[in-house]
């Protein structure tokens, strides 16, 4: 059976990821504005071609800022979703924990439950006798069909 518990030490090793890399794209983003914002007619010139050249650079810029922001935007959407999926699962966790708690109590309580424990011999109690015949797999298998596995007929 696979452990699907939730372990917080592995995910505080990463929890800071998100709100880190949508910094670094701010970061970017802030940089290429400072880039676009740089490009100014009179270091350029006025001609009408270098003025285009210069208003083309300055749109891609921006087109450039405009993605770094959106995906600062969508990492950080993704740590949101880490962080509300994670306070989840610890909440199933705690519920499931609670329900199976409160059906051992329930079970331990239970006569019935009690006295089939006892007679499975499970215990030494009433019903076991210490000495209960057990078959070998081969006496026990289905030798009637013969499609059944490890069947010699």
């Amino acid at each position: 059976m696979s452990d699907v518990s939730f372990d917080s030490n592995k995910h505080d090793q990463t929890r800071q990821d998100a709100t880190r890399g949508a910094e670094s794209l701010k970061t970017a983003a802030d940089g290429i504005d400072t880039f676009a914002d740089a490009q100014v007619e009179s270091v350029w010139g006025e001609e009408a071609g270098v003025d285009a050249a210069r208003r083309a650079l300055q749109e891609s810029y921006f087109t450039l800022r405009d993605g770094f922001n959106g995906e600062q935007e969508h990492v950080l959407d993704f740590g949101t979703k880490v962080d509300e999926t994670e306070k989840s699962f610890r909440q199933m966790e705690e519920q499931n924990a609670n329900y199976f708690s409160q059906a051992a109590a329930d079970m331990s309580q239970d006569p019935a439950v009690a006295a089939a424990a006892a007679g499975s011999g499970a215990g030494t109690g009433a019903g076991s006798s210490g000495s209960a015949y057990q078959t070998s797999p081969s006496e026990s298998q289905d030798n009637t069909d013969p499609n059944a596995a490890g069947s010699s007929e």
